[in-house]
């Protein structure tokens, strides 16, 4: 049960209860309708223990639930401090006699701020002097400190440097005042950053502003929930501040290496940088480590993913959202729960910010990226490749995988092993020959990126002349017709790319699968009929055009459906029959698995365009249906119809 806290005095009270009275009665009344100096108060239950937070979000939303970080919230409507509402008027219109900063902050409930400032003698000259904007900590932010900072609180020295650091001389109301704007405070010129985020949250230095902009005789007074400390901002820039870190070694030798340190130095755009510590970065393979502190690639591209060019703090993340990195395409996912502790790419951030001249500093126990420098066979291990991996390991390819430069392995799942003939797979195992010879057939000698991928694209393979065949349709992929699934995981050898089937060498061309085989002995006579009775009349004009052709193949069921009589008179006529053959020839490879299901597709044929359907796995050329798909060749891709192919004017009973 959300349990509401007396924030003021009691005829603060009476205004909150008499501005309820008033919208629950007025159910259509919008925040606009009650006019000037209303204010808007999400209400937070902390959990088990009663408490309530609470922030004003500044902006007309209506009183239902809403959720912060997966809590659901209330939100009320309130006469904001100084105030109150008059008979039969909408809003707070009525002004209330204003107080000093200080008697203001009283009455905020910051009581053991006032305290302190009484008992180190600063009482007089802040109610006296201003205009002050002055940062008020709640009573229970300084229930919260540390001992060290308590004890920092009884010094007179000390005490008069944290209270001074939350005093701006100036009248800054929020309103008024800029988003990553920097204030100088009574203590010797240090600064205080004050920011504002979509979410209608505000901040100063990272800390929640829960009400704002109460105004006073002599400045304004604005409540907070944590107790700044002065100590965690430094006139120092970014690479200052890592640099003199003795657990950010690692990260700040990166910085070196990438040439990114001076840009850093320089920089007049505010930064957060994520800065994993040396104990995380510690945690990568050796190997990989070294690689990234020896190229400056490839430490550029690590840093640029740990840069993020706006300041992010943690009590302004209320939601799931992506910050976009200097990386290219590259976001963090910030996320919060319901205890209000703060992730990154799903790892707790500890709040362990540094405050710099020209940016924020997280220190972090996690690598937000941990691709770069890794090998193919890294990354196919951090895919849970393990079967092929494997076999790799069996071929004593290991090293390979390791050092060669700028390959492509098409890895198979491990399901796809799954569905490997035993004794197969059993041979495979047993024998590194076999090995070897199954995953040269799965590695190509370049990179291949879903940048670079064109239909028709041929890559020569591990394994000796053999090429590997890419398809492309619309933005799917498949390679040798088995689909790929692109996640973009590159190392710094190479790039690695899941396909759903194990990949084969074909053994067999188009023409001898066609001569081979008896269902297809109409076919293999319209062939002869149409460019010679010889297998060289075929292979020199027909299928020695090239490795990209899909063939749709007619049993010589299909050709009978024509009946005999109109049978006799096709293969009477050779230009007709040329004209069917081109109907069921494409020169392009079309595999089923990149055939989406209910569309269809327009494919050029030799002779016109036909139209190319999947009816939930039922795949259909114009009104034939292929009932055999993906038979792989040497020189391209087979699927068997049972009917032909026609022209559209045959179709037309023209």
């Amino acid at each position: 049960m959300i349990v509401t806290i007396v924030l003021t005095s009691l005829m603060l009270t009476y205004d909150v209860v008499y501005g309820n009275y008033y919208h629950h009665h007025n159910k259509n009344t919008t925040l606009y309708k009650y006019g000037p100096n209303v204010c808007a108060v999400e209400e937070i239950s902390s959990g088990n223990d009663g408490v309530t937070t609470y922030r004003e979000r500044g902006w007309p939303i209506d009183d239902r639930q809403h959720r912060t970080c997966g809590q659901k919230t209330i939100v009320r409507y309130e006469c904001c401090l100084g105030f109150k509402s008059m008979y039969k008027c909408p809003g707070c219109t009525g002004v209330k006699l204003t107080k000093n900063v200080m008697e203001t902050a009283q009455e905020l409930g910051a009581s053991e701020f006032v305290r302190y400032v009484r008992q180190h003698g600063l009482y007089d000259s802040l109610t006296s002097g201003g205009p002050y904007t002055i940062f008020v900590p709640t009573d229970e932010a300084f229930s919260k400190i540390d001992n060290a900072h308590r004890l920092a609180m009884e010094s007179y020295e000390s005490a008069i440097e944290i209270l001074r650091y939350h005093v701006v001389p100036l009248r800054i109301v929020t309103q008024n005042a800029s988003s990553n704007e920097m204030l100088n405070t009574l203590n010797d010129g240090l600064q205080l950053r004050f920011n504002k985020y979509s979410t209608k949250i505000e901040t100063i230095n990272c800390v929640t502003i829960l009400r704002k902009n109460r105004i006073a005789q002599n400045g304004v007074v604005h409540l907070i929930n944590s107790v700044l400390n002065p100590y965690s901002y430094s006139n120092r820039n970014l690479i200052q501040i890592i640099n003199q870190n003795q657990d950010l070694t690692i990260f700040s030798k990166m910085l070196e290496v990438s040439r990114m340190h001076q840009s850093l130095k320089e920089t007049f755009q505010t930064l957060t940088v994520m800065v994993p510590t040396d104990m995380a970065l510690q945690r990568f393979p050796q190997n990989q480590l070294r690689r990234i502190l020896n190229d400056e690639t490839l430490s550029k591209a690590f840093v640029l993913k740990h840069l993020l060019p706006s300041p992010i703090c943690l009590s302004a993340v209320t939601e799931d959202q992506y910050v976009r990195s200097l990386a290219d395409n590259n976001y963090v996912k910030f996320s919060c729960d319901v205890k209000h502790a703060v992730t990154a790419q799903g790892n707790c951030i500890n709040n362990d910010l540094k405050l710099s001249s020209n940016g924020f500093i997280y220190a972090i126990n996690f690598a937000l990226s941990s691709e770069e420098g890794k090998s193919a066979l890294q990354i196919m291990q951090h895919l849970g490749l393990s079967e092929f991996v494997q076999i790799v390991n069996i071929a004593g390819l290991a090293q390979t995988f390791e050092n060669f430069n700028a390959l492509t392995v098409f890895a198979p799942t491990n399901k796809a092993f799954r569905c490997m003939n035993p004794m197969e797979m059993y041979h495979i195992r047993s024998d590194p020959s076999a090995a070897r010879a199954f995953v040269d057939f799965h590695v190509g000698r370049q990179i291949i990126t879903a940048e670079n991928i064109y239909d028709g694209k041929t890559v020569e393979s591990f394994a000796p002349g053999k090429q590997l065949r890419l398809q492309c349709v619309q933005n799917e992929f498949s390679v040798e017709g088995r689909r790929i699934h692109f996640q973009t995981m590159r190392g710094y050898n190479g790039a690695v790319h899941v396909v759903d089937h194990v990949l084969y060498p074909p053994t067999i061309s188009v023409e001898d699968l066609i001569r081979k085989n008896n269902s297809f002995s109409l076919y293999a006579q319209a062939m002869d009929l149409v460019l010679g009775t010889s297998s060289e009349g075929w292979t020199s004009f027909e299928f020695c055009s090239g490795v990209h052709n899909t063939y749709f193949i007619p049993t010589d069921y299909a050709f009978r459906k024509l009946g005999a009589v109109e049978l006799n008179r096709l293969f009477g006529n050779p230009i007709r029959m040329r004209q069917i053959l081109d109907n069921h020839r494409t020169d392009r490879i079309l595999p089923s698995a990149l055939i989406g299901t209910r569309q269809q597709y327009e494919i050029k044929t030799k002779n016109e365009i036909v139209r190319v359907s999947n009816e939930d796995n039922k795949f259909m050329v114009n009104e034939a249906e292929i009932i055999e798909t993906d038979i792989l060749t040497t020189n391209g891709l087979v699927h068997v119809v049972d009917d032909l192919i026609l022209s559209q004017n045959k179709r037309r009973g023209e």
